[in-house]
């Protein structure tokens, strides 16, 4: 389908509010037998992200087309508007600043929209995520970059205006300060029709990074050093009064600085999310003395995701955590009033607000029951009408598929993993089954849900007769001080033996054949895969290792912060020995188990070096091409996967290999 015409049957789904309420959700049960074939699964959703206007008659939200995702508008309740295409990725690349990707956007106002733009560049022989900012104005399609001229090393947005002329905050560094303060940033304000802008906060020696409260002005600045791990923190309690220093010393790597995050607009008040009791909870947090107050909100024995607030900003609207799944805990009594009423229709759990207007009006939710895909709705809530969207995937709709549930399942050490378990539908029989284990990337600050994996791997590989497990090993995100403390020094060893110890838990069932597994995962998960065909080949049929790192000394001669100066003391341990010990492509030898090698050659986070590195050893100690692994380099992916065609390529080739070496 054409993207206009698809925009255009997207937008005029929108227009049939109040036509299309939903009494009683019944899923489709069009793939009840049927096998979906693996290019499916590779789809990138049909809409992501949704954002609405505060005025409620748009949507900006990423839509997919011609194997690729665009940004672009669409108009809700209005007949007979057109769609406004703004941009792929590759429309904001330049020669000067690299491949570019669109990752994230919000509403400014009702007509201008504000896009973050990221690419990961080099300056000086460093690695960096290069973020910048461009303003599209709705009514004129003009597309503003702000503070690009004078800009190095990426900017960041620290506050935007909510109603006059549409101006935000913005640091950036720039050189016309002279080398001495390179590194340290300047605020702007700029105008977003304009781009025009001004200086309202100098580069301070001292400060590295600063922050502004909800009514627009920098209250807070700090610095870190990469290799001792000292931070200082500087502060003022209004836009007259001088910067003073309020901390300094080395706070704990996972607990980090008990800080104000957000202060509420028109007030004194403050809130922030802190680790102090082990698990990231919301706390009030005392101006006057700079310490925490009150605990507002926590659940036990997980993190805390985030806070949103009001679109006042004068208080709290809604905290979301990770259990199993995904949850919106909703301090405002409209909005938790509309999430229960949703949810009588769709099932506890299964509804999430994306999006709404400022009037809380116009309600933009997705739906999904564990291994489901999603589906989009918009609900008006004044005239009691709810319009699908769209399906996040047109081919499988809300059909039900594999089944996800999360387990817990005990290590060799006495602790205990929580992991998403997706078994295969089409099995006669849940006993004995293959298995294939599929970590995570990261890792830190990482995990896996219940909720649609939005790569499709374990869907697609239960769909094949594979039972799949994502456990999430310790270090993985969302499970307190402890659990990210517990991956130190741990690194191709005990965090190894987590995704191992999931083998004899299942086989211990009965669920699966012991006999029959094998390891696949990209990023952290390829490095996973990668260690456990080098180091626990006995326990695997294969592996499959995407993007991964095989060599950690020369990742971090590629890319020093990699880790982190002081986070490679920290996490590893600062001896090269051990370095060298974890990485399994410095010990080609020991790879006992095939493995399928995939990487993007346009990968500016994991280089192509490390696989073909890792190749030209395996070769030179005598593996044989084809037979001991595979290796498969896609000339245009980078390490997102952000084309179509690289995701099919990954799973068909996948799945080839895992009927090769661990037929279901």
């Amino acid at each position: 389908m054409e993207l206009y015409n698809y925009l255009r049957i997207l937008a005029v789904s929108t227009a049939m509010l109040a036509t299309a309420a939903s009494a009683e959700w019944k899923p489709s049960s069009a793939w009840t037998t049927k096998t979906v074939p693996v290019e499916v699964f590779a789809q990138f959703p049909m809409i992501a992200d949704p954002t609405i206007t505060p005025d409620g008659k748009w949507i900006a939200t990423k839509v997919r087309a011609n194997g690729q995702q665009v940004l672009a508008i669409l108009a809700v309740g209005q007949a007979n508007v057109a769609p406004q295409i703004i941009a792929r990725d590759a429309d904001f690349s330049t020669d000067k600043q690299g491949e570019q990707q669109i990752i994230g956007y919000r509403w400014v106002d009702s007509d201008h929209l504000l896009i973050e733009i990221d690419s990961r560049d080099n300056f000086a022989g460093e690695w960096f995520d290069n973020i910048r900012y461009a303003a599209y104005n709705r009514a004129t399609r003009k597309v503003v970059p702000l503070g690009w001229d004078k800009a190095f090393t990426g900017t960041e947005a620290l506050w935007n205006s909510r109603s006059g002329p549409p101006h935000i905050l913005l640091q950036r560094r720039n050189l016309d300060y002279g080398t001495e303060l390179a590194d340290k940033p300047e605020v702007i304000d700029v105008d977003l029709d304009t781009g025009k802008y001004r200086a309202v906060m100098r580069p301070n020696a001292e400060v590295e990074s600063w922050v502004a409260d909800e009514d627009g002005v920098v209250r807070m600045g700090s610095k870190r050093d990469g290799e001792t791990g000292r931070v200082e923190v500087y502060y003022r309690p209004d836009r007259d009064s001088p910067i003073k220093s309020i901390y300094s010393g080395v706070p704990d790597r996972e607990t980090g600085l008990a800080l104000p995050e957000v202060f509420l607009s028109g007030s004194s008040k403050a809130y922030t999310t802190n680790r102090t009791d082990g698990f990231t909870a919301v706390y009030e947090y005392d101006l006057s003395t700079m310490k925490l107050g009150k605990r507002v909100y926590g659940v036990t024995g997980y993190d805390i995701d985030g806070l949103s607030l009001t679109p006042d900003r004068t208080r709290i609207e809604a905290v979301e955590v990770t259990r199993a799944r995904a949850e919106q805990h909703f301090l405002d009594p409209r909005m938790k009033e509309i999430q229960g009423l949703l949810e009588e229709s769709y099932g506890k759990g299964n509804v999430h607000i994306a999006t709404a207007d400022a009037a809380r009006e116009t309600i933009v939710f997705r739906v999904a029951a564990p291994g489901q895909a999603e589906s989009w709705y918009v609900f008006d809530t004044v005239k009691g009408g709810i319009a699908r969207i769209a399906y996040a995937n047109d081919t499988l709709q809300d059909a039900p598929l594999n089944p996800v549930s999360v387990i817990r399942y005990p290590t060799s050490d006495g602790k205990e993993i929580e992991a998403v378990l997706t078994m295969p539908r089409h099995r006669t029989s849940e006993k004995n089954l293959p298995l294939v284990i599929l970590p995570h990337g990261g890792p830190w600050g990482v995990r896996d849900s219940a909720d649609w994996d939005a790569y499709g791997w374990a869907q697609a590989l239960a769909e094949q007769g594979y039972v799949v497990i994502q456990p999430n090993y310790r270090g993985s995100g969302g499970y307190g001080i402890g659990w990210a403390k517990a991956a130190n020094r741990n690194w191709g060893y005990r965090m190894q033996d987590d995704l191992n110890d999931a083998i004899p838990y299942l086989a211990g069932k009965g669920i699966v054949d012991a006999k029959r597994v094998c390891m696949m995962g990209w990023s952290y998960g390829g490095y996973a895969a990668s260690r456990a065909a080098e180091r626990d080949g006995d326990k695997y049929r294969c592996a499959i290792s995407g993007a991964g790192v095989h060599d950690l000394p020369a990742m971090i001669r590629y890319d020093k912060n990699y880790l982190g100066r002081y986070g490679a003391k920290t996490g590893l341990g600062s001896a090269s020995a051990d370095l060298v010990d974890a990485s399994p492509g410095l010990h080609p030898e020991k790879y006992s188990t095939p493995i399928l090698i995939i990487q993007g050659a346009r990968d500016k986070r994991v280089p192509p070096a490390q696989s073909r590195d890792l190749v030209a050893r395996l070769r030179k100690v005598g593996k044989v091409e084809g037979k001991d692994f595979v290796y498969i380099e896609q000339p245009l992916n980078t390490h997102n996967l952000l084309r179509e065609a690289d995701r099919i390529q990954v799973l068909t080739e996948t799945i080839k290999f895992l009927k090769e070496h661990n037929p279901a």
